[in-house]
């Protein structure tokens, strides 16, 4: 009883001369949650944290802020060097029949809004094989991060077209994500594919930016002049 007591008047005596809980934790090894009982709920305790709260809060917001700088330029110089990297491989490939073709086909059906991953969703296999090939060949993805999903209406059946769509693209049905079916009524077909729409996508910030650069300088190279 007599440590108890020694130890809680020294740990008091340190709290009154406005030490933190943590400060207090390395003096004299207390846990912060026994601090806690012992002085959370005393008036000078509570003036204590108000004056440490006033002095480390402002340090602590301009650190965060700090951090939020640095996070920020790092991402221009990542974003720059994307763009260096982009532009190089373009010069290099301008030439390429399927370079042109998937950068061509992304301009016209991939997603531009920034979600971080390149995809390009449509019911013509003819597109979407140029499109994986694109992946594949152009930009040498590794196998295992292309991935599918397919769009069906409820009238069709999901494990055959899965299995339609996994031979046109000649990607393996583990890669692709559980398809979602549409709202539709049966007596559309005649308005609809009847192999629903294939989704074939890699998830990579660096590669949409470097697609939105390429179709900027196809776009450039090939504007009309007026």
């Amino acid at each position: 009883m007599e440590e108890y007591t020694t130890v809680h008047q020294i740990a008091e005596e340190l709290r009154k001369k406005g030490q933190s809980y943590s400060e207090i934790n390395k003096t004299l090894g207390v846990a912060k949650s026994t601090l806690s009982v012992w002085f959370s709920e005393k008036q000078w305790s509570k003036s204590v944290r108000a004056r440490l709260n006033s002095k480390y809060l402002p340090i602590s917001t301009a650190r965060i802020a700090l951090m939020n700088r640095s996070r920020k330029l790092e991402k221009i110089k990542r974003y720059k060097r994307y763009l260096k990297e982009a532009e190089i491989m373009y010069e290099r490939l301008k030439n390429n029949p399927l370079f042109v073709s998937g950068v061509s086909i992304y301009w016209g059906e991939g997603e531009k809004v920034d979600t971080g991953r390149v995809s390009v969703i449509n019911t013509d296999v003819g597109m979407l094989q140029v499109m994986i090939n694109f992946y594949r060949k152009i930009l040498q993805i590794p196998e295992h991060k292309i991935r599918a999903g397919l769009f069906i209406y409820r009238d069709l059946d999901p494990t055959s077209l899965l299995k339609y769509w996994s031979r046109k693209i000649k990607l393996s049905k583990n890669q692709f994500i559980k398809s979602q079916i549409l709202p539709g009524k049966i007596k559309s077909r005649r308005k609809r594919s009847p192999c629903g729409m294939c989704n074939i996508y890699v998830s990579s910030t660096e590669l949409k930016v470097k697609m939105m650069h390429w179709i900027k300088l196809l776009a450039s190279e090939h504007a009309v002049s007026i």
